[in-house]
């Protein structure tokens, strides 16, 4: 009877110890590295800083209806579709956006934003996007990729990526990106 006991006890510590082995196989299967959007090595970061600054740029009197449906271009819609104009940086200083200086350090925070998700966005917004908030990624000064954010209505625009972005813009990563470039202003 002993032997039968000290069997038993040897099996369920046997078994106990492999399935605490095959907890830890899943957990490495289970995560994996998260490839960025862009492969790039400089990020610029442009920004509409206050509400002034748009009121200034679309509601002026003074500016001819061109550019009033140029600037609504891009702060409102899709504009630029593809990474062929050569001068949509130019065109955001034209309207007032400023350049933010990024260290090396944010530029690995908002690469580390911009990567693949293993979860799906779920939830939309009906309202009009602002966008505010624009990165250009860079390789070798060559623009590959663009990322428009509008952090008001959590809304996004991602131009250039091989890798799905439809798992991009989780309330959670808007607001770490936001803390990133904006962590001065109380909301972005």
């Amino acid at each position: 009877m002993k032997k039968f006991i000290f069997i038993l006890i040897g099996i369920i510590v046997l078994s106990c110890n492999n399935s605490e082995k095959s907890k830890n196989t899943n957990e490495k299967v289970v995560k994996k590295e998260l490839r960025p959007f862009f492969d790039s090595d400089k990020i610029d970061h442009y920004y509409l800083a206050s509400r002034s600054n748009f009121e200034h740029s679309s509601h002026d009197d003074s500016l001819k209806e061109e550019k009033k449906k140029e600037f609504s271009s891009f702060f409102y819609g899709n504009y630029p579709e593809t990474l062929s104009n050569k001068n949509f940086e130019n065109l955001l200083l034209k309207y007032n956006y400023n350049q933010s200086k990024l260290s090396v350090k944010q530029q690995k925070e908002i690469e580390n934003v911009f990567s693949e998700k293993d979860s799906l966005k779920n939830d939309a917004c009906a309202c009009i996007a602002e966008y505010r908030d624009i990165f250009i990624f860079k390789k070798k000064t060559k623009t590959v990729g663009i990322a428009k954010i509008c952090f008001k209505n959590a809304r996004f625009q991602i131009i250039g990526s091989k890798i799905d972005t439809e798992g991009f813009g989780l309330i959670n990563e808007l607001d770490k990106l936001g803390s990133i470039v904006r962590f001065n202003d109380k909301k972005p």
